[in-house]
């Protein structure tokens, strides 16, 4: 017999005709809920009708599932022998007690569908543009899943759900407020992860473009729930890159288990730079900090990050004369590591000018400072052009203290000294032009604490101090002074100084410098 004919001859089957009218089905589950009031419905006789599951059968009576009293039927009662196990059957009868024992006695019963059998009909039957109605068909089978135990059932009802859900999806594509709601929904659902992460995924990359988004919100959002977020390796594939650009969320709908956190990924970044983008400053100041912000979090490659640093390069640029020295050898630095090497030496300049303008060389102080950047520069650069600039601003600092501070013009001359310059005959001197002087040169022999011919008593005792003894010896055109000193080296020095006497304003000169064994 097929089903049509069992269902057919099972729902015109009567065993007892009930003269009593019967309100509308229950279920074995509500009827489960009064059972302590099973026994005074067996003494006054009421009738119930009821839904339930089949489970099996024995000569007279059939079991119905959870309900856990046998269901009898009438002695001259036939019952079909192709139901099966699970199928739904509604009775209509009365409890009764016999010896002791309570019972069910069946006065009619109809077969019906099984529950998933009735459940994908009625599926059927939802127009496509009512997805919302299978929540509420599912939600009506879910107590029966949940009462029997079904997993079956469940596993079915879950399907449409999901169904319902992407569907839903579809319609509310755009909506951040309904998409939202669907996503909740799906929580408390406990639908499958894979729709939660792309209704989650589409929420926030919705509510990202909104003109009021709140990018920290959603920033913490996606930390929160989505996985691979703050993924640095492996690196993002260039494909997921181009269909994230191109469509994000048809992407992540697309996406395989594996890739989904690496749109997760990109997710986050373009929430993270959209921050970093709303904390720049509008003159780029703090693009430094910024790019170094993204290169930790996105990689040194990252295009944004050397944005950032060109405005901030741009910054410095354009605040040259006030930048300070620190600040200026950072400038150097960081156009090195951006190969922009080429515009250190028009920033330096540039830099020095405005120095120049700021300190004034037309005094001492103006001078002695203006120097002192030029031979910064010159050190962090390297450059011997700016450090011969330095220098020379130092000798013109010299010349403006030699009358006015000896004390500073002092100074001064240690620090030319230490750049290995030195004044001798009124004129500044490298070390390689003291060196090529000749060795009788009286102003070299005096710095260097020698004594040669052509000296003044003067310079004598400006380089050795007074002599020991002196003697004179006198001719007619000349006359010879004898200087000796003792101690000079390992042996003591005679010097023999001559003056004309023909001419009474001529000096006396060394004319001889000799030296004596120590006795």
């Amino acid at each position: 017999m097929n089903r049509t004919i069992l269902k057919t001859a099972l729902m015109s089957l009567l065993f007892v005709r009930s003269g009593i009218a019967m309100g509308q089905a229950t279920s074995s589950r509500d009827l489960l809920q009064q059972k302590e009031q099973w026994p005074a419905f067996a003494a006054d006789g009421r009738k119930f009708q009821f839904e339930g599951r089949f489970e099996g059968r024995t000569a007279n009576s059939i079991k119905m599932t959870k309900f856990d009293i046998a269901c009898n039927l009438p002695s001259n009662a036939t019952f079909p022998d192709g139901i099966k196990s699970g199928q739904r059957i509604e009775v209509i009868g009365r409890f009764t007690s016999e010896n002791g024992n309570l019972l069910f006695l069946v006065s009619r019963i109809l077969i019906k569908d099984t529950d998933i059998d009735r459940l994908r009909s009625r599926v059927k039957q939802v127009p496509v543009d009512q997805p919302e109605k299978l929540l509420e068909l599912a939600e009506e089978y879910q107590a029966d899943a949940e009462f029997y135990e079904d997993a079956q059932l469940a596993m079915e009802i879950a399907a449409i759900r999901a169904d319902s859900l992407r569907r839903l999806r579809v319609m509310a594509r755009g909506d951040v407020t309904k998409l939202t709601e669907l996503l909740h929904l799906s929580k408390s659902l406990g639908m499958k992860p894979d729709l939660i992460e792309l209704l989650q995924f589409e929420q926030i990359y919705m509510a990202a473009k909104m003109p009021d988004a709140h990018v920290d919100t959603l920033i913490a959002e996606v930390k929160s729930s989505c996985t691979g977020w703050d993924r640095l390796v492996p690196p993002i594939p260039e494909r997921i890159q181009r269909a994230f650009d191109k469509d994000a969320v048809g992407a992540f709908l697309d996406a395989s288990e594996s890739d989904r956190p690496s749109l997760h990924r990109l997710l986050y970044r373009s929430l993270r730079l959209r921050q970093f983008q709303a904390i720049l400053k509008t003159d780029g100041s703090n693009g430094l900090e910024l790019s170094r912000l993204v290169r930790t979090e996105f990689g040194e490659h990252d295009p944004l990050a050397a944005d950032f640093e060109d405005r901030d390069v741009r910054y410095r640029l354009m605040q040259l004369s006030s930048l300070s020295r620190s600040e200026l050898k950072g400038l150097t630095e960081l156009l090195t590591k951006l190969n922009r090497a080429q515009q250190i030496p028009g920033a330096v300049r540039d830099w020095l000018l405005a120095q120049e303008r700021k300190f004034g060389t037309s005094d001492l102080a103006g001078l002695l400072r203006t120097a002192d950047e030029y031979l910064f520069v010159a050190d962090i650069l390297p450059s011997e052009d700016y450090r011969q600039q330095g220098i020379e601003f130092l000798k013109r600092a010299w010349a403006s203290a030699d009358q006015s501070s000896p004390t500073d013009a002092e100074q001064i001359a240690d620090r030319l000294k230490r750049f290995g310059w030195e004044r001798l005959n009124g004129v500044w001197m490298t070390n390689a032009q003291m060196q090529s002087l000749p060795k009788d040169n009286v102003q070299l022999a005096i710095r260097e604490g020698r004594i040669v011919r052509g000296m003044t008593v003067e310079q004598v005792v400006q380089t050795l101090g007074q002599p020991t003894n002196i003697s004179r010896i006198a001719s007619r055109r000349s006359i010879s002074d004898l200087w000796s000193f003792e101690g000079v080296g390992s042996s003591n020095m005679v010097i023999r100084f001559r003056r004309s006497v023909v001419d009474p304003n001529a000096a006396s000169v060394v004319e001889e410098v000799s030296r004596v064994a120590r006795r």
